[in-house]
């Protein structure tokens, strides 16, 4: 089941058993259920027989009232609206307790209170809501409580909260999406679990493998983590363990002796180490690969510009597509061909009512030279004005508009095209690079275009996206001058082959290059 609160509730035998396995419930364990749900974790912690206190801490009216129906006829389950974790009456009690609490976890004063005193917690579990949407008030309550917490995404506020109120030695073990490893918006959250907490592993999977759930962005995660000092934090070492084909893999994991799947990866890491790398970035390849990415003395934002493009503000009134062929023109209109102009100014076309320059929009079918433009954008004075004057537009980046530069699209795919632009404006669903040393250009077209790059842009950030902000920390090297003139010049000639459209020669000539390129990344 998924509520409009974008909680995603656990319904899968092999998750629960595992994350259980992992907290080792065992008697007077205080547990905290900060997203409740169903009560699915409930019932695995209560079928333990362990006789422990839960606090299960749930918004969603629709969830509680299930919760409420599900234990009514337990006798040892008490629900009510009320500071249930300080009430005496409970010490008094034998038998598991389970609390039902309606309330916004974010928000709980309650909670505030045993963080202060240095957690309450001995046990933390859950499935917290990713993704889910916050009004513009909330959101600014939220900036003001976590300060330098990215509070756009929930489950990493659940995540911060949590460790907040957890007791030093205290477990938890949440499902979560993976981007808290590697996204910028997640480095002060890293460097909080790094110095405070010992990860005890990390288990990374497809989200398909999670029922009624599947996105493309990313995998989802099982961290499971204790509570301790900084001096404990930084000298722990753990694992994170990917590679799975099916849930039933995780109880290979359990134990004293845990057995590992020759197709696992599995990467082991001492979380000062981490602390070490840029943005405290969890790099889950090779060490070679992992050394080239944190001790590269120069990156591609060092030899580039790298920025994002202009978006419209309302794309179907202002872009038109060359005909209805074109991927993705099904409601656009289509260009009348005399509104086509040369124009390469900032300040629109002159002298016309409507008129439209040449857009770089979407992902090109081939490599460094798109076959043909297929897109064009609104350019005219008056809409100029607009753009400029209009909230939901963006005229960002609009120096390099018309430029000559490399554009790859912000989406990925399992392996990069990257393309000339010249004399275009191009789409927010554009990065583009700019050298600024212009004789660099057709190296960098090489490059961005090579399964070298393309495995480290895939490495820096595993995420659907091709961020600016990653492309630009990829690691820059450039051959010597010999090797240069000579990608430079196959370059040259591989563009002219594209525009000849003799393909499989243009295709036996980019494996050249790409083998020069590989050599050098490889040194």
């Amino acid at each position: 089941m998924r509520d409009t609160f974008c909680s995603y509730y656990t319904d899968s035998k092999d998750i629960t058993s595992y994350m259980i396995a992992k907290l080792g419930i065992v008697n007077n364990d205080v547990i905290l259920e900060p997203s409740a749900g169903e009560g699915i974790f409930v019932d695995e912690i209560l079928k333990t027989n362990n006789p422990v206190h839960i606090d299960a801490l749930e918004m969603n009216r629709e969830a509680i009232s299930i919760l409420k129906k599900k234990y009514k006829n337990i006798d040892s389950v008490v629900v009510r609206e009320t500071d249930t974790l300080l009430d005496e009456q409970l010490d008094l009690y034998s038998v598991s307790q389970l609390w039902l609490k309606q309330t916004d976890t974010l928000f709980d004063k309650q909670l505030d209170a045993f963080s202060a005193l240095g957690g309450h917690y001995s046990k933390v579990i859950g499935n917290p809501p990713y993704g889910a949407w916050q009004d513009y008030k909330k959101r600014e309550a939220l900036k003001k409580k976590f300060a330098g917490h990215y509070v756009k995404e929930t489950y990493s506020l659940f995540l911060l909260r949590c460790i907040s109120v957890l007791r030093i030695q205290g477990k938890l073990s949440f499902i979560i999406p993976d981007t808290y490893l590697f996204l910028n918006m997640h480095s002060r959250l890293r460097t909080l679990i790094l110095t405070n907490t010992k990860i005890d592993e990390i288990l990374i999977f497809p989200s398909k493998f999670f029922p009624g759930v599947s996105f493309g962005y990313s995998n989802l995660s099982i961290i499971t983590l204790e509570r301790c000092n900084k001096s404990e934090a930084l000298n722990n070492t753990f694992k994170v363990i990917q590679g799975f084909r099916t849930t039933s893999e995780f109880a290979l994991l359990l134990g004293k002796a845990p057995v590992y799947p020759e197709r696992l990866q599995v990467f082991t890491f001492m979380q000062k180490d981490i602390l070490s790398n840029e943005q405290c970035r969890v790099i889950l390849a090779d060490s070679r690969t992992s050394t080239l990415l944190t001790n590269s003395p120069k990156k591609l934002g060092d030899v580039a510009d790298v920025v994002t493009g202009f978006y419209t503000g309302d794309n179907l009134r202002f872009i038109k597509a060359v005909d209805k062929g074109v991927k993705g023109a099904k409601n656009y209109e289509v260009v009348e061909q005399d509104q086509v102009f040369s124009c390469t100014s900032l300040y629109g076309i002159t002298d016309v009512k409507e008129g439209y320059v040449r857009y770089i929009k979407s992902a090109s079918k081939r490599r460094y030279v798109r076959q043909k433009d297929e897109w064009f954008v609104r350019w005219d004075q008056d809409t100029i004005d607009f753009y400029n004057n209009n909230k939901k537009s963006r005229f960002q980046n609009s120096s390099f508009y018309f430029k000559t530069g490399i554009g790859i699209p912000m989406v990925k795919s399992s392996s990069i095209r990257a393309f000339l632009m010249q004399d275009r404006v191009f789409d927010q669903s554009i990065v583009g690079i700019f050298p600024k040393d212009n004789s660099k250009l057709y190296y960098l077209l090489a490059l961005m275009n090579s399964d070298a790059i393309n495995n480290l842009i895939h490495t820096i950030n595993p995420t659907a996206n091709n961020s600016a902000n990653y492309i630009r920390q990829l690691p820059y090297i450039e051959p010597t001058q010999e090797v240069l003139s000579e990608i430079i010049s196959k370059v040259r000639e591989l563009i002219s082959l594209e525009e000849s459209m003799e393909y499989d020669a243009a295709d036996c000539l980019h494996k050249e290059i790409n083998f020069i390129i590989g050599e050098i990344y490889e040194k």
